[in-house]
């Protein structure tokens, strides 16, 4: 051990930008590579159809007339029945209709039933199976709603991509009021 010394080169700790970059990046490798959430749930029925008109943020009609209620997102209350619409509520139909309308999706219907205005409660794919509620809330376009349960194999993306959105301070999570 004479007199010579070694030198350790210090490793500096990773920001909080960093860490949570890494950690998307994880996440979204796992998304694609293993975690498919269109084929998973095998209580579910499937149903490809066209959707014909977005009524708001999270409630659309098919091309067969059926009226669909997407589960898991709150969207702002569009104001019908001349109620005031609620601030970001013309942010969400306006994405969603961008997203879907005139467009086949893939519904995930977990529930055999309706809801108490008769619509079918579903979770909608894209054809290439990206879960369009939960983009809705990566774009901050709706809030999570989780009470009434969420499915195992859904939940953690779906919890993962509110935060997102919050973090990022997007759509419903900006502070600013519309």
């Amino acid at each position: 051990m004479g007199g010579k010394t070694q030198k350790r080169r210090s490793r500096s700790p990773m920001t909080p930008a960093t860490t949570a970059m890494l950690i998307f990046v994880v996440l979204f490798v796992l998304r694609i590579a293993v975690f498919r959430p269109e084929v998973a749930g095998d209580r579910s029925t499937r149903q490809t159809a066209v959707v014909q008109y977005v009524i708001d943020g999270d409630t659309f009609d098919l091309d067969n007339g059926q009226r669909v209620r997407m589960l898991g997102i709150d969207a702002p209350e569009a104001g019908f029945a001349g109620k005031t619409p609620e601030p970001y509520s013309v942010e969400a139909t306006d994405w969603l209709r961008d997203r879907i309308q005139g467009r086949e999706v893939l519904l995930r219907i977990d529930h055999p039933k309706v809801d108490r205005y008769g619509r079918t409660l579903a979770w909608v794919f894209e054809p290439d199976g990206t879960l369009v509620n939960q983009q809705m809330l990566l774009a901050g376009r709706a809030k999570l709603l989780a009470d009434f349960g969420l499915p195992a194999d859904l939940e953690s993306v779906l919890r993962q991509a509110e935060s997102e959105a919050r973090i990022r301070k997007i759509g419903l999570w900006s502070g600013k009021r519309k």
